[in-house]
């Protein structure tokens, strides 16, 4: 009864899955007509955390900084927090606290569990602490979409770093017990977020998926390099089986190419039809100098046209 509960609350905050209009498709899930929308896909960022010791060559930006160089609202705000131990305060997402609640875009927070003990640490208490944070957030009105351990199926990999540890069942218990904690927050949803599977079958997934009961909104990470890889062979099969076949909003929660695929790769988010994937809402772009220079905004002036056209902002 408490998670029926649960879905009844965070399906009134989400919205309805619809075939309505772009712009109503949108609005449905809460963003206003001032947040960045392209083709009835609401568009945000992960801006660049600044951090050298990760490989990260960028500055650290604020989405204030991001917003207005481009001239439009993000409507989506991700960050990375690394749980690695079982006292969690979420320092990395407070740093950030007053820069989320006055962007007013849905903060998705991919909380890493990369503690020694694994997905067996995240215990009903650590999973409380975890909500905890989230509620600081949702006490200043921001609407979170928590993305707990995402790509669990990539950093359990011995070559992943930083890296999880544990099995599909055990991942799935501490999913459980992270949406138990914030259950009676209906602010907080909780989001589903796999690796890249490729144009493979999306059934490699499943003993990843923690049930329908408590994974509000679905998607998966993947980053192109070649144009092959267009929207279809990396999203199709999965949004089919998880979104599709189980009724739930579709939204990116990171993706970015390199230089000589971003902007392609940014209409291919931006250009599929509401008939084909009705239930695509958001897309979130990794704006970081990581290795790949994968900006769209905060690289240089030629870049930043670009993206304006392809997000249709050239007409203002």
């Amino acid at each position: 009864m408490k998670f029926a509960l649960h879905q009844l609350a965070k399906a009134l905050v989400l919205g309805t899955v619809c075939t309505a209009s772009p712009s109503n498709h949108v609005r449905s899930f809460g963003w206003s007509s001032t947040f960045l929308e392209t083709n009835g896909v609401a568009i945000g960022w992960l801006p660049s955390n600044g951090n050298a010791s990760e490989g990260v060559t960028s500055p650290r930006y604020t989405m204030a900084e991001i917003n207005v160089r481009l001239g439009a609202k993000g409507a989506t705000y991700g960050m990375y927090s690394h749980l690695d131990s079982q006292q969690y305060n979420g320092y990395e997402l407070m740093e950030e606290f007053d820069d989320v609640v006055n962007s007013g875009a849905i903060f998705v927070p991919s909380v890493m569990p990369v503690l020694a003990q694994g997905f067996a640490g995240i215990t009903k208490d650590v999973a409380y602490q975890v909500a905890d944070v989230m509620r600081k957030f949702t006490k200043r009105g921001v609407r979170v979409w928590l993305r707990f351990g995402h790509e669990m199926n990539w950093y359990v990999d011995p070559a992943a770093e930083p890296r999880y540890y544990g099995t599909p069942a055990e991942f799935v218990v501490a999913w459980q017990n992270v949406a138990e904690a914030v259950a009676d927050n209906p602010l907080v949803e909780m989001f589903w977020s796999p690796n890249n599977i490729g144009n493979g079958s999306a059934d490699v997934l499943d003993p990843w998926y923690p049930g329908d009961e408590t994974v509000d909104l679905v998607g998966i990470d993947c980053y192109p390099n070649a144009e092959y890889q267009d929207f279809e062979y990396m999203y199709k099969n999965f949004y089919d089986r998880y979104s599709a076949g189980k009724n739930k909003p579709f939204a990116i929660g990171e993706t970015g190419a390199n230089a000589t695929y971003k902007e392609w790769w940014l209409s291919q988010l931006v250009g599929q039809s509401r008939h084909e994937y009705p239930n695509y809402v958001s897309m979130s772009w990794f704006e970081y100098l990581k290795g790949d220079d994968f900006r769209l905004v905060m690289a240089g002036k030629k870049v930043l046209e670009e993206t304006k056209r392809t997000l249709g902002l050239d007409r203002y």
